[in-house]
């Protein structure tokens, strides 16, 4: 019987489903490593089945080489790697490295290649001999020598080499890099030569290109090229002679005789401007410095317009300086001035000499002299007094505008040899009366000031003339009339073509042009300027109607029709079948232009104002009722036609030949022709 007091202790309850899911879910070992197995497998499979090949060429070969991203497996010189982006390095000694990546596409086989850069190389530089010189690399200066450089990339480069004394040196060196030390030794070869000179007498000084640089006699290092060579010494002339001197070939020179310095002599007088001459031959004027040659004997002789002669007899030493200092006697005249009107001033040779009627005593030579008077025009003169005698000089003086107008030229010629007559300007009165028989509606009255003068040709351009400017012009026929004799005034040309010619002529002359292309216009320039131009419809009337003064006629020969002699080139009978209207009875013997000049001129000397070919104007056309006094009037600015005054070889009717009558246009025609007018100033 067993112990009653013997504890049975109670075991804990544990429910049976507990046991049953610890037991499915203890690892267990084996199953694991299976599962690792699969799993390990199946992404072995999976990257290899989409992997690509991909191999990367770097050369040189490099030390070391990794992939820095992504994830690869290396099979040999390939590597099997996903499509992406990889980065890598490559390193080798010598070299940078070299950090980049590669993009893996879908292609099943890649290939990529890359080159390692060399490290930059050093680079010893020293000549032979050893002196400081300047060095260039690639043209670009680097230092002086002996010099290193660590920093040259490889390859070839260029090296000069540059000192005073030495001839240049010039090579290429190839530079292997890698941090590697390269020594280029440069052999320099001397660019001077040894020079020996002497002289007679010795210890002068010897200067090469204006340097001192010993005394004679030595032997002297030159640098090489075209060298200035001098010998120097007190009391002496310099001897200089120019020596071409080649690197490393001595030479030596004759002995160089020296000759004594010259003397010398400064030269006064009172008053000063006196001609010198030393033994008979003109030196110049006092002051004068003068060099002679020493020991010998000279004469020198001052000489001035007005006063007595002084001779002086010298010699000179050598490197010594002579003074002469002489006072000249005067020779007088005497010149009396009378001079009206009273109360002008005296100038004698730019001095004041007070009222001009006085008598004066002057020295004996040229003297200029100037009257002035406030109103009137100075008065300048050239006079000689003569010696110990009396003159006497009756002076009118002139007003300004007596002067002004005697000293005007009233007759020039251009460059095309056209003689020009000199229009003085004037008042008058431009148009027609409204009841004036053959008035046209453009002829309206107008009052008229021309304040400048101006030249006008006293004829037509002609056609030879014209052909200077354009030799393809042709002015052609009319019918059986030749248009295009050389004597004939040019026709069938634009306003245009005038203008351009005249500007060609302005040119040729040295006057600045009247006329300027703005866009596809031509337009005078403003202000009008003395360039060669077409006449202004006032300046045209003013040559033309008022030639005889200011009592116009209705016709260049009258009043009435007909016109009693032939007078000028109108439509006559012989042109009867190539015009309307002709003048019956006359007779001018041209049935189309006749040569420029044919026919008188008129009293201003101006020839076919009226009758040949009418002219181009330098005006816009326009018809306009001015209400004052029109001044120096040129036309409206703008506008599509320009005007045409005169009558042609064309006309003959009563309102055709009047010398108000106007046209227009812009084009050639066969009666229009011009003539050329520019200001006085």
């Amino acid at each position: 019987m067993e112990n009653e007091n013997t504890i049975i202790e109670a075991t804990p309850f544990q429910p049976a489903q507990d046991d049953q899911r610890d037991r499915f879910f203890r690892i267990r070992p084996l199953q694991t490593i299976l599962v690792i197995v699969f799993l390990v497998l199946t992404t072995a499979t999976i990257f290899t089945l989409t992997a690509r090949a991909v191999r990367v060429a770097i050369n040189p070969a490099p030390d070391t080489f990794r992939f820095t991203s992504g994830f690869s497996y290396q099979i040999g010189e390939r590597y099997l790697m996903l499509p992406g982006q990889y980065s890598f390095t490559a390193g080798k000694e010598g070299y940078y490295l070299l950090s980049d990546s590669v993009v893996v596409n879908d292609d099943p086989d890649q290939e990529f290649e890359f080159i390692l850069k060399k490290l930059p190389g050093i680079l010893r530089l020293e000549t032979q001999p050893e002196v400081s010189a300047e060095i260039l690399l690639d043209q670009k200066q680097v230092g002086v020598s002996p010099l290193i450089l660590d920093q040259i990339e490889p390859g070839l480069h260029d090296i000069s080499v540059r000192s005073a004394r030495y001839l240049n040196y010039d090579t290429e060196i190839s530079i292997d890099g890698m941090r590697q030390t390269q020594t280029l030794s440069i052999p320099l070869s001397p660019a001077w030569a040894n020079i020996t000179i002497s002289s007679q007498p010795s210890d002068a000084q010897i200067l090469i290109d204006g340097v001192v640089t010993s005394t004679t006699p030595d032997s002297i290092e030159a640098l090489q090229g075209e060298r200035s060579i001098q010998i120097r010494k007190k009391g002496y002339k310099t001897w200089q002679t120019e020596l071409p001197v080649r690197a490393d070939i001595d030479q030596t020179l004759d002995t160089v005789i020296l000759e004594k310095s010259d003397g010398k002599v400064s030269v006064a007088s009172t008053p000063a401007g006196a001609n010198v001459n030393i033994n008979g031959r003109y030196k110049g004027q006092t002051p004068i410095r003068l060099t002679l040659a020493p020991s010998l004997a000279y004469e020198i002789r001052l000489s001035k317009a007005g006063y007595r002669p002084v001779t002086r007899n010298i010699t000179v030493d050598p490197d010594k300086d002579l003074s002469l200092s002489n006072k000249l006697s005067p020779v007088l005249g005497v010149v009396q001035l009378m001079v009206e009107p009273a109360g002008a001033e005296l100038f004698v040779d730019d001095m004041s000499y007070g009222d001009a009627t006085q008598r004066l005593s002057l020295t004996v030579k040229q003297h200029e002299i100037k009257i002035m008077k406030e109103g009137y025009s100075d008065y300048i003169t050239i006079i000689s007094p003569q010696p110990d005698s009396s003159q006497q000089l009756l002076i009118r003086l002139q007003t300004e505008d007596e002067a002004r107008i005697a000293a005007i030229a009233t007759t020039i010629t251009n460059a095309v040899n056209q003689t020009l007559k000199l229009i003085i300007p004037d008042q008058f009165e431009m148009g027609a009366g409204r009841r004036e028989p053959g008035r046209r509606s453009n002829e309206i009255q107008k009052r008229v000031t021309l304040t400048r003068a101006f030249y006008l040709s006293t004829t037509e351009v002609t056609n030879e003339q014209f052909k200077r400017f354009d030799s393809t012009h042709d002015s052609g026929m009319l019918g059986r009339a030749l248009l295009s004799d050389a004597d004939r005034p040019v026709v069938n040309l634009s306003w245009r073509r005038a203008v351009e010619f005249c500007n060609w002529l302005s040119d040729l002359d040295g006057l600045p042009a009247a006329y300027e292309q703005l866009e596809s216009r031509w337009k005078p320039v403003t202000p009008m300027n003395t360039g060669y131009r077409l006449p202004t419809e006032a300046e045209w009337v003013r040559a033309a109607r008022y030639a005889n003064g200011p009592e116009p006629t209705r016709f260049p020969w009258g009043e009435n029709m007909p016109p009693v002699k032939v007078l000028a080139n109108y439509a006559d009978e012989s042109a009867a079948n190539m015009v309307p209207y002709y003048l019956s009875g006359y007779d001018d013997s041209f049935r189309g232009p006749a040569p420029a000049g044919n026919y008188p001129a008129n009293e201003l000397g101006i020839h076919d104002l009226a009758g040949n070919v009418a002219e181009w104007i330098h005006d816009y056309y326009s018809v306009e009722t001015p209400k004052e006094t029109l001044i120096d009037p040129t036309g409206p600015e703008l506008g599509d036609y320009h005007v045409i005054r005169g009558s042609s070889y064309q006309h003959g009717r009563f309102s055709e030949l009047r010398w108000t009558y106007r046209d227009y246009g812009d084009d050639s025609r066969p009666d229009v022709g011009f003539r050329v007018a520019r200001f006085l100033e």
